[in-house]
């Protein structure tokens, strides 16, 4: 690995926010808190979920698109690592981060059922008033198995 850089006060921040703000959306998720999950984007943010059979559109469309379908689970573990951060400016960072789900579907018999899932996530942060924000995420699913 070649030479990096040493950082700045400034970019050590934003990158600890960032990372934050990744933690909360997946704890978020987690719980299925979905006014929490939606406080992690912009107002004008684009989501797309399509290759994991879900909707392209804004905020509320995912959260009516997750919402229902999260309640078959009744466990969620949602986590996500190797996030790669690059400042395009001041205010804008592209992140890219790999992410593991692992749900649980209870049997009213037997063993409960579970479903793992994991990809990609390739996103636009932006800081807000508020902090950093997400106003682009793109999912890559690579694979779900029962």
């Amino acid at each position: 690995m070649g030479y990096v850089a040493a950082m700045d006060v400034q970019e050590l921040s934003d990158r600890s926010e960032i990372n934050d703000l990744l933690i909360r959306y997946s704890e978020a998720l987690n719980l299925a808190d979905w006014d929490a999950w939606s406080a992690c984007f912009t107002g004008a943010a684009h989501l797309d979920y399509t290759t994991a059979g879900g909707v392209a559109g804004s905020v509320p469309e995912a959260v009516a698109w997750l919402a229902p379908m999260m309640t078959m689970f009744d466990m969620r573990i949602h986590r996500m690592a190797n996030v790669m951060i690059t400042f395009a400016s001041g205010d804008r960072a592209l992140v890219g981060s790999q992410y593991a789900t692992l749900m649980r579907i209870p049997a009213t018999e037997g063993d409960p059922t579970y479903v793992e899932a994991s990809g990609w996530y390739d996103d636009v942060a932006v800081r807000t008033a508020g902090g950093w924000l997400l106003d682009q995420r793109t999912e890559r699913m690579a694979y779900v198995r029962m």
